[in-house]
């Protein structure tokens, strides 16, 4: 009687939650706090999935790994008993789960003190801010800008892990470019970025910062040279593991910016390897939490190229208008940030934005914007991540707006021009 009335209670708390709106991750959430539950019973409580039917769903989300009813009871009585999941089996919990769920949400404080430090380091989750309660427990779909920074790295990391775990991540999702509205006009109107400190157990430092730089170096080189499919799973598991675990450590308000600006061009980087490859909803969310992660550094002028690169996938899948309008917000933040450089990008983009649409004189005006900005640029300091952008670069782009507008006889001189390039950036002109 008392397991049936334990039982009753459960589902109608559970269909309480559900009735008000709330997203299963909340419900779990929800239910854990309420009765006191592990997360990973929370989690199927949440579903009403019995055993069995947690075990079915685990081997069709994981093709392959064969997981018993028995040995799900066994990963939801450690540590008390059974036996410990390991991040694999986390990880295809998660997946299973579905509804946003990452493996860290399936570890509680207790699973974490019979853990490595490693896997802490890799199962803990920054703390959500006490000033946005709405939004704990809500299901990531990457395009979100979350006034909250600490939230939007939940969201991040949640989308890291999510990659990582599943070759088909988002694959049958679409791309809209309208969807970039809301983050470019939060980014242009944010009040100033709150101090990005974080407060894990891990302490991190420069160095820890500088190590992430080397590495995003490397990834680079290689991207330059041989196109994103060459590493781009690379990049992801990068993110999923040692960024995150030092985004979710100990640093100052210093340590913090340097670490946030660094984590949004790796995690851009993985934007445009995804785009490399034809993933372009998932280069999207990438681009969105990019942009999220640089508000949070209070770097304006990586969020403006960031805005560019909004701008870039928008024209190259022929939507003019938003193309047009991401430039600009771009070119707003690049005037802001004083880099000459970054505004003849956005000058250049939005001429190619209007070549879309067929404008050919909205795109003169732009591109003789774009040319007088770069000519005022070459005597100022340029940073490293927009080392790309030079003459030859900036050929480039002309022959392509030209390209696009028909008219093949102006974009012939330009793409010639073009082929003075670095030829460490082998993939420039049809970039």
């Amino acid at each position: 009687m008392a397991a049936r009335s334990a039982k009753a209670s459960r589902e109608q708390v559970r269909d309480e939650l559900l009735a008000a709106g709330l997203s299963v991750p909340a419900v779990a959430a929800g239910m854990a706090d309420r009765f006191g539950l592990r997360p990973r019973l929370a989690w199927r409580y949440a579903l009403d999935w019995p055993q069995w039917r947690l075990a079915q769903e685990f081997r069709v989300a994981n093709p392959g790994l064969a997981v018993t009813e028995s040995r799900i009871s066994e990963w939801e009585n450690w540590p008390y008993g059974g036996t410990k999941p390991t991040p694999e089996a986390l990880a295809g919990l998660a997946v299973a789960f579905g509804h946003g769920c990452a493996p860290a949400d399936l570890v509680d404080d207790l699973d974490l003190t019979h853990l490595s430090r490693a896997e802490q380091a890799l199962f803990t989750r920054p703390a959500a801010s006490a000033t946005s309660p709405a939004l704990v427990g809500q299901a990531t779909n990457g395009l979100d800008f979350h006034p909250d920074w600490s939230l939007s790295l939940g969201e991040a990391m949640t989308m890291w892990q999510q990659d990582v775990n599943r070759r088909d991540f988002l694959l049958g999702a679409g791309f809209s470019a309208s969807a970039y509205t809301i983050p470019a006009f939060r980014w242009l109107t944010a009040p100033p970025a709150a101090d990005p400190v974080g407060t894990g157990t891990r302490v991190v430092g420069t160095p820890d910062v500088e190590l992430v730089h080397q590495m995003l170096r490397a990834f680079r080189e290689v991207d330059n040279r041989f196109g994103g499919g060459q590493v781009r799973n690379a990049v992801v598991r990068f993110l999923s593991t040692d960024v995150a675990a030092l985004l979710q450590g100990r640093y100052d308000r210093a340590v913090g910016s340097r670490l946030l600006s660094v984590a949004a061009q790796v995690t851009q980087l993985a934007a445009w390897t995804s785009y490399d490859v034809g993933r372009h909803a998932t280069a999207q969310r990438y681009l969105t939490q990019a942009l999220r992660m640089a508000a949070a550094a209070d770097d304006r002028a990586l969020g403006a190229e960031i805005l560019a690169a909004m701008s870039h996938q928008a024209a190259y899948l022929h939507d003019g208008m938003e193309a047009v309008d991401l430039a600009r917000a771009a070119e707003r933040a690049a005037t802001d940030s004083g880099i000459g450089a970054l505004a003849a990008e956005a000058a250049v983009l939005e001429a190619q934005g209007h070549a879309v649409l067929g404008d050919q004189a909205a795109s003169a005006v732009a591109l003789d914007r774009a040319e007088r900005a770069f000519d005022k640029a070459e005597n100022t300091a340029t940073p490293q991540w927009l080392g790309y952008f030079d003459q030859s670069y900036l050929a480039a782009k002309f022959g392509q707006c030209f390209t696009a507008l028909g008219r093949g006889d102006l974009a012939l001189p330009f793409a010639q021009r073009s082929l003075d390039m670095d030829h460490s950036y082998a993939l420039s002109w049809v970039t």
